[in-house]
This record gives structure tokens, C-alpha cells and sequence, in this order.
């Protein structure tokens, strides 16, 4: 579908780059994802609200600008989060490279930079809490079949949920084992100065329904700026997947001592069907599964957690999350999942262990 040039801000990349508007540019698609979800919780310690929410109701236009040049804005407008997700225009003219300016998701994590409609279990796990992701900036990445490395410069979140500036950069290494074997083999950072003087670090117990969290460090005052180590792992054989990872995050203070907080996650999945999930090496990360059959693919899945948010004279609390869950892909756009919830937190965090079953249904379009 052709749109005129007018509603399209694009003079400054084609300036830079001298790149001249092809006959069938620019161009629109238009695509989206609904996530419906319900939960049941199981606590004796607070009160957690059952009920059911839509997690996620997203619409994007993408498409191409000129030559070599493409650009994805993307809005959620679910009840009371109505907000711009990614916001970008890219280059891509140097081979198995591109360059990106806009908001998008920053080199974090493994667990961050796959799509909520490709990850696992229905929430992400704790880590991410210690993770930076989206911002405004400018990043450039580049890959081939056994590496992928990004660098990328950032300031404020568009909605201005986050703001600060900082660097992260991202390494992943695949070594070559077959066409059904992936190793990986990762390492991200980043440095951070906040926009202020304090932050605050917390989590829900991996479910949304409810927006208690299970572990607080409360404002963490004086700081000067933080930084973020975390190392990623995964192995995939055929049906059989394993993935971890680790963060931990030192936050610089001017005033009291310096804190550092943890986080690590592990799980494992299986297909019961001839599945596997699959990687995408331009991304160093998880696409969507398509079934292998027209029945669909089924699969389980374990998962382990952990966050820390304890250290010094903070005390947020640790918590321990263990997580069954059962998906079934009835196929490329139509994905039933379901998760059993077990959270454990100690005395800091005030004991509070809830259980939950929560339930969601993902259609893409």
C-alpha cells in the first residue's frame, strides 16, 4: 500500500545517507497482538485480587522507507497502559548490520529482547527487574552465523517511565553443533545514570493480574549512577530446550554505601510434538514457533527463579519462584498457555507466598 511521502519523517536519515526513494517505497503493513489472561490466587498472608485482564492489546505499522531503510511504530493499548512501545527507523545497508534511532529496546537481556508473544511462560522472569529495555537513542548491531554484537547509546523512555542515559552492548556466541542443535552463549552490560538522585527496584510475584509486589527495596536515595552485568545461557536439542540467565546490578551511591542486587532464572522445556523452538542468529534471541503439524505443538516447561533485593541497609527481600507451565500452539497467531505459580519469600519480604494458576490465550495478526 503506497502512502504519500509527506506523513512519513524521513529527511534527516536520507540526508546522511544520500539514499533515493525507490518506485514501491515507502510502504505500510499494518499487524498486532492480543493477550487475555486470568488468574487465581492461593495466599494466606495478603489478599491478592483474582480476575482476569487483556495483558497486551498492541497495533503496529511497519514497512520500508526507501532502499535499506524501514521503520516500526508500535502502541499497547491496554486499560491503563496506553503508551508508545517501539517508535524507530532503521538502516540496514551494510551487510548483516543495521542502525537504529528511536525508541526501542535497548542490548539487554535474552529474556528482555524476546518478544512477549515468543517467551515461555506467560510473565517474564525476575531478572528483569534489574533490566533496562526500552529507551530513546540510537544503536547498531551486526552478525553472522556464530556471533551477534550490539552497542547502543540511550536517554529517556518516549513515555518518560524511565528516565536517565547510559550505554549497553551485547555479545552472543554460537558455536556451529548442527541444524537441530543450538548453543548459546551470552554477556550484556550497561551503565546508567538516572535522572535524579534515587531509584527503586521491585517485582511482582511473575503474574500481572494483581499489582502487589512481592519484594521492595522502597526508594534507594543518594545515587550517582548504576551498572548491569548479566550472562546468558541456552541449549536447544530438537525438542528439548534449556535456558538461564544471571543479573546483578551495582548501584553507586554519593550518600550510604553502595548496593548490589541479584537475579537468576533457569528452566527447561520440551515439545511433545516434533517442535523446536526456533533462533533467529540476526537477533541472538527466539522467533515465533510455527506447528510442524496442523494439529498444533504442545509443550512443557519448568522454570526456577530468584531475586535479591537485600544488601546493606536496604532491605527489599529475596523471593524463589518456581513455575510449571503447559503451552499449545494452535498455530502461528493462536497460542493457549497455562502456569501453576509457587513463590516463596523470607521474612524481609514478610513471608508473603502466594500460588497462582493463571491462564492466557495470544492471537497475532
Amino acid at each position: 500500500m503506497n502512502i504519500p511521502r509527506k506523513l512519513l519523517i524521513s529527511t534527516i536519515p536520507f540526508l546522511l545517507f544520500g539514499q533515493a526513494l525507490a518506485q514501491d517505497t515507502p510502504n505500510l503493513e499494518f499487524g498486532g497482538r492480543l493477550q487475555g489472561d486470568m488468574t487465581n490466587y492461593d495466599n494466606d498472608k495478603f489478599q491478592y485480587t483474582d480476575g482476569s485482564e487483556l495483558r497486551r492489546a498492541r497495533l503496529f505499522i511497519r514497512g520500508d522507507l526507501a532502499e535499506n531503510w524501514d521503520y516500526k511504530l508500535q502502541f499497547d493499548f491496554a486499560p491503563d497502559n496506553t503508551e508508545l512501545k517501539d517508535g524507530y527507523i532503521r538502516y540496514s545497508g551494510i551487510k548483516n548490520s543495521r542502525i537504529t534511532f528511536g525508541n526501542f529496546k535497548q542490548f539487554s537481556s535474552l529474556e528482555d529482547l524476546t518478544s512477549s508473544n515468543n517467551i515461555t511462560f506467560t510473565e517474564r522472569a525476575l531478572p528483569i527487574s534489574l533490566v533496562t529495555s526500552r529507551r530513546m537513542g540510537i544503536g547498531y548491531q551486526t552478525w553472522n552465523d556464530s556471533f551477534n554484537f550490539g552497542i547502543s547509546a540511550f536517554g529517556n523512555e518516549a513515555n518518560n517511565k524511565a528516565r536517565g542515559s547510559g550505554v549497553a552492548t551485547r555479545f552472543a556466541y554460537r558455536p556451529q553443533l548442527g541444524d537441530d542443535i543450538v548453543l548459546h552463549l551470552g554477556i550484556n552490560a550497561a551503565w546508567e545514570e538516572p535522572d535524579g538522585d534515587s531509584v527503586r527496584r521491585r517485582e511482582r510475584p511473575e503474574s500481572h493480574q494483581d499489582s502487589h509486589r512481592i519484594v521492595d527495596t522502597g526508594t534507594i536515595s543518594g545515587v550517582d549512577s548504576f551498572n548491569k552485568i548479566g550472562l546468558e545461557g541456552v541449549y536447544v536439542n530438537g525438542r528439548f530446550s534449556a535456558q538461564s540467565e544471571f543479573v546483578r546490578q551495582d548501584i553507586q551511591r554519593d550518600i550510604g554505601s553502595d548496593v548490589s542486587l541479584d537475579s537468576y532464572y533457569a528452566y527447561v522445556s520440551y515439545f511433545l510434538t516434533d517442535d523446536s523452538r526456533p533462533y533467529s542468529s540476526s537477533n541472538a534471541g527466539f522467533g515465533t514457533l510455527t506447528p510442524s503439524s496442523e494439529k498444533g505443538a504442545w509443550e512443557i516447561a519448568a522454570r526456577v527463579s530468584n531475586l535479591d533485593l537485600t544488601d546493606g541497609n536496604i532491605a527489599g527481600g529475596e523471593v524463589d519462584i518456581i513455575t510449571i507451565g503447559l503451552n499449545y500452539y494452535m498455530n502461528k497467531d493462536l497460542r493457549f498457555t497455562a502456569n501453576y505459580i509457587m513463590a516463596d519469600s523470607d521474612k524481609v519480604a514478610g513471608n508473603d507466598d502466594p500460588n497462582a494458576i493463571q491462564l492466557r490465550i495470544r492471537y497475532t495478526f
